[in-house]
C-alpha cells in the first residue's frame, strides 16, 4: 500500500512516502522551499518533491495520512490549499476535496452525500499518536513505555503510553490549555528576544552559561508545579492564557521579570541565568514524569517524541537518572516527524502491515549520483576536481585546518546534520569554534558544536553515552579528554555527540577514521550545512550557493571537490585548470 503522510497544519511541515511500510522518502518542507521554520503552510512543493524522489505517481497513492484529527479546523484551513494542489496534479479535484471534507467534518450529512466516491482515503491520525508512531515502531524494543512531550495537540500536551507490539495502552496525559512544557519554553524563548518555534535550542545552548538565580528559580517553580503520580501543572496566571495572549507572558509578569531582552540587544548574565533556571525546571518536570513512568510500568525501555524531546540536555538526564536503561528518540522527534508517524500509524496499526525495521539512520531524503552532481557544478560555472577517495581527501583537509562542506548520500530527515549535509572542521583547536560561528555559520559566538565520533571510540570520550546516532543525547566529556577536542566541548564540559557506525554510514565513518589515522583523534566537529536563517542544504545547487556565500574553504560533494579561489592561490595548491588537486586533497 502506498501511503503519503503529511504534516502541515501548524509548524514544521513535512511529507513522508511509505510503500508497503518501507520509507521511500521523508523530508521537511523547508528544505525544499528554502524558507526556514515555515508556519501554517500546505506542503505542496514538498509533496511533489517527495513523490518524485520516491518514484511514486500521485495516482498510485492509496491513502493520505494527516498528522492531526483536526475536525472543523482542517475543514476551514486545508480545503483551499488541497483544492489547488489536486487541480494542478491533474487529479479529480471534486473527489479528493469531498474525501477531505469527509475526513475533516463531523457533519453526518457530508458522510451520507459523499460515500459513493472512491479515491485515496484521507486518514486522520491524532497528533500524539502520530508522534508515538514515529518513535516506538521504529525502536528496537518489543515493549516500551512511551512519552510524548509536546507544546500542543488536539488536546494533550504530554501523554504517556504502554506499547507492546500493536497494543497501545494510554496511561495518562496532561492537557491544554495550561499543562504545556513546550509552551513554557516557547514563551521563555520569546522573552529572551528569540523567535518561538525555531530558536528554543539556542536557549538550551545559552543555559550552561547561567548560574543559580533565586528569584528566577522561585518563578519557574511556581510556573511549573510538580504534582503526585508523575504529573505537573503549569500555572495559568503566570503563563497567561497562551493562545489568547499572543504567545507571550502576561504584561504584568513580563514586566516583573528583569531578564526581558530586545532581539537586537547583547546577552547579559541575567539572560543566561534566566535560561539556566528555565532549563533546570523543564528538566525536573521531564524527569518527574519519566521516573514515575518507570516506577509504574517496571519497563526498562523508553521511547520519546514531541518537540520538547529535541531537548538533548534533558534527554541525557533522563537516560542517566530516570531509571530506564535504554531510550530511543527518532531523529525527527518534533512535528516534522509526524508526517512519517501518521503514515506509519496507518500502515502498522490500522492496516496491520509488517512492523518497520528499527531505525538506525536518518537518511530518507533525496540523493544524487556523481553524474548529476557534475552536471550541476558545470551549470553553476563551478570549477572542481574529482578524487578517488573523497573521505580521505576530506580528512586531510580537516587535518590541514580547513573548514569544509560535506555533501554525500541522502538528505537527513530531521533538524540534525548527521554526516550527509554537514559542515566539518578540526575539533583540536579551541578557536575553531569561534571561526566556524563567525566566518561560516554567521551566528552567536556562544553556540556550541557537536562532535561526530567513531562509535567504537565513544566510551573513550564520553562518560555514559555509547550509542547516539541522532545527536539527541547530551553527555559529559571525560575530563582527561576535553583538552583533545576543545572545539566541541561546551562551557559546562558536555557535548551533544553523534556516534558513527561503519555499517550505517561507511563513508562518513571512513572520513573520521582517516582523520584519526592522521591526527590520532577519532572525532570531527560537525554542524549543519547552512548559514544563519537558512534551512540545511538539500540539493547540489543549495550546497554550491551556501559554499559561495560563507567562509567555507572547500566543498566535498560526491566524488568532486570544489575549493575557494583563495585556497587555490595558496602555495601548496595547483590551478584547478590543470585538473590536479592541491596536495591536501590528494587521495
Amino acid at each position: 500500500m502506498n501511503i503519503l503522510g503529511y504534516a502541515g497544519l501548524a509548524h514544521d511541515p513535512s511529507v513522508a512516502v511509505l510503500c508497503d511500510g518501507k520509507i521511500r522518502c521523508a523530508i521537511e518542507s523547508e528544505k525544499v522551499t528554502r524558507h526556514k521554520h515555515e508556519l501554517n503552510v500546505f506542503p505542496e512543493q514538498a509533496m511533489r518533491f517527495a513523490l518524485k524522489a520516491a518514484g511514486v505517481e500521485w495516482e498510485s497513492i492509496e491513502c493520505l495520512a494527516v498528522n492531526y484529527d483536526a475536525g472543523p479546523w482542517a475543514n476551514r484551513f486545508y480545503l483551499p490549499h488541497l483544492w489547488r494542489f489536486a487541480k494542478s496534479a491533474n487529479f479529480d479535484t471534486g473527489i479528493l476535496l469531498n474525501n477531505l471534507m469527509i475526513s475533516a467534518s463531523h457533519n453526518p450529512r457530508v458522510f451520507r452525500q459523499m460515500h459513493e466516491y472512491t479515491s485515496p482515503k484521507i486518514a486522520r491520525v491524532r497528533h500524539h499518536l502520530a508522534h508515538l508512531a514515529s518513535s516506538f515502531p521504529y525502536s528496537p524494543y518489543e515493549e516500551a513505555a512511551v512519552v510524548i512531550f509536546d507544546a500542543a495537540s488536539e488536546l494533550e500536551c504530554t501523554s504517556a503510553y504502554h506499547c507492546a507490539g500493536r497494543s497501545i495502552r494510554p496511561l495518562y496525559s496532561m492537557d491544554l490549555p495550561n499543562d504545556s512544557l513546550g509552551s513554557v519554553y516557547m514563551l521563555s524563548t520569546r522573552h529572551l528576544g528569540y523567535k518561538m518555534l525555531g530558536d528554543e535550542y539556542k536557549v538550551m545552548g545559552l543555559a550552561p552559561y547561567g548560574q543559580p538565580h533565586a528569584p528566577f528559580r522561585q518563578f519557574f517553580c511556581r510556573l511549573i508545579r510538580l504534582e503526585p503520580e508523575g504529573r505537573y501543572r503549569v500555572d495559568r496566571t503566570l503563563a497567561g492564557q497562551v493562545f489568547n495572549n499572543g504567545w507571550k507572558f502576561p504584561h504584568a509578569v513580563s514586566r516583573s521579570l528583569e531578564a526581558r531582552r530586545h532581539p537586537d540587544a547583547d546577552f547579559e548574565q541575567i539572560h543566561m541565568d534566566f535560561a539556566y533556571e528555565l532549563q533546570r525546571r523543564v528538566e525536573e518536570a521531564m524527569l518527574h514524569v519519566t521516573r514515575h513512568l518507570h516506577k509504574t510500568t517496571g519497563l526498562q525501555q523508553l521511547c520519546m517524541a514531541g518537540g520538547v524531546a529535541l531537548n538533548s540536555v534533558a534527554n541525557g538526564k533522563i537516560l542517566q537518572e530516570s531509571g530506564f536503561r535504554d531510550v530511543f528518540i527518532p531523529p525527527a522527534a518534533h512535528d516534522a516527524g509526524t508526517s512519517l508517524g501518521a503514515a506509519t500509524y496507518q500502515h502498522y496499526y490500522v492496516q496491520r502491515g509488517e512492523r518497520p525495521e528499527p531505525m538506525r539512520h536518518a537518511y530518507y531524503g533525496p540523493s544524487y549520483d556523481d553524474a548529476y552532481i557534475e552536471d550541476e557544478l558545470r551549470r553553476c560555472g563551478q570549477s572542481y576536481v574529482r578524487v578517488a577517495d573523497p573521505a580521505a581527501a576530506a580528512a586531510r583537509c580537516l587535518a590541514d585546518g580547513r573548514i569544509i562542506g560535506w555533501f554525500q548520500g541522502a538528505t537527513e530527515f530531521g533538524p540534525r546534520a548527521l554526516g550527509s549535509r554537514s559542515i566539518l572542521a578540526d575539533p583540536r583547536q579551541a578557536d575553531t569554534k569561534d571561526k566556524v560561528n563567525r566566518l561560516v555559520k554567521e551566528r552567536e559566538g556562544y553556540r556550541p558544536f557537536a562532535p561526530s565520533l567513531l562509535k567504537e571510540a565513544a566510551s573513550q570520550y564520553l562518560e555514559h553515552v555509547t550509542d547516539s546516532p541522532f545527536m539527541l543525547l547530551v553527555d559529559a566529556v571525560r575530563r582527561e579528554r576535553r583538552h583533545e577536542i576543545p572545539a566541541v566541548v561546551h562551557v559546562d564540559g558536555t557535548a551533544r555527540p553523534q556516534t558513527v557506525e561503519q555499517a550505517v554510514n561507511p563513508l562518513f565513518h571512513r572520513l573520521i577514521d582517516q582523520f584519526r589515522q592522521v591526527t590520532g583523534i577519532p572525532v570531527v566537529l560537525n554542524t549543519s550545512f547552512n548559514v544563519a536563517g537558512e534551512p540545511i542544504v538539500n540539493t547540489p545547487v543549495d550546497a554550491v550557493r551556501c559554499f559561495n556565500a560563507c567562509g567555507l574553504d572547500a566543498l566535498v560533494i560526491g566524488s568532486c571537490i570544489v575549493e575557494k579561489a583563495s585556497m587555490r592561490a595558496r602555495p601548496d595548491a595547483k590551478s584547478r585548470e590543470t585538473g590536479a588537486p592541491s596536495p591536501a586533497l590528494m587521495s
